[in-house]
């Protein structure tokens, strides 16, 4: 398949899609949601655990996986490489990417401060195919995707009540 091609099969099912997973230095892949900037996509990325989406590692990593999931997300779409690429702040190509982005992020905190927080505290990366489509309609690798779930400190509480999803009978009284 040439480029030109797979950068439209490519453009066909990102425009599907809302979230994509990526994995890079053989991580584990991580959600994240992008915004497409004349025809390129782009994701805000933390560095570390911040008030985006973290995505460690990934501006210095050079290349990454993208994983494109179908409605239900049971299934994907199409997977496919892409070299990464930072956008440095400042920049004219920055400042409109930054924009799209500011849009399409949902539930923001501090919007006043959100561009210059990004400017300081986070990656705008651009995902640039590179023509090397690993899964699609009909190209689906076969093997086991199962994991086991990440570590988390999350706990529950506690034992939980009795009458968790069940109504409580009431007896009859007796006159």
């Amino acid at each position: 398949m040439d480029m030109e091609s797979a950068v439209t099969e490519i453009a066909a099912v990102m425009k599907k899609a809302g979230l994509v997973w990526l994995s890079w230095d053989g991580g584990r892949p991580a959600p994240a949601w992008f915004a497409t900037v004349d025809g390129r996509y782009v994701v805000l990325a933390d560095a570390a655990e911040g008030a985006e989406q973290p995505l460690p590692r990934l501006a210095a990593a050079g290349s990454a996986e993208v994983v494109v999931p179908a409605k239900p997300a049971t299934n994907r779409l199409a997977s496919w490489k892409a070299t990464v690429r930072r956008l440095e702040p400042g920049t004219e190509e920055w400042t409109a990417a930054a924009q799209v982005l500011r849009t399409e992020r949902l539930n923001a905190a501090e919007l006043d401060r959100q561009l210059d927080r990004w400017r300081t505290e986070a990656d705008l990366l651009v995902l640039e195919p590179t023509g090397e489509i690993t899964e699609a309609a009909g190209r689906y690798d076969a093997s086991p995707r199962a994991e086991a779930p990440a570590g988390t400190p999350a706990t529950t509480r506690g034992k939980p009540p009795v009458t968790l999803h069940r109504r409580i009978r009431r007896r009859p009284r007796l006159s």
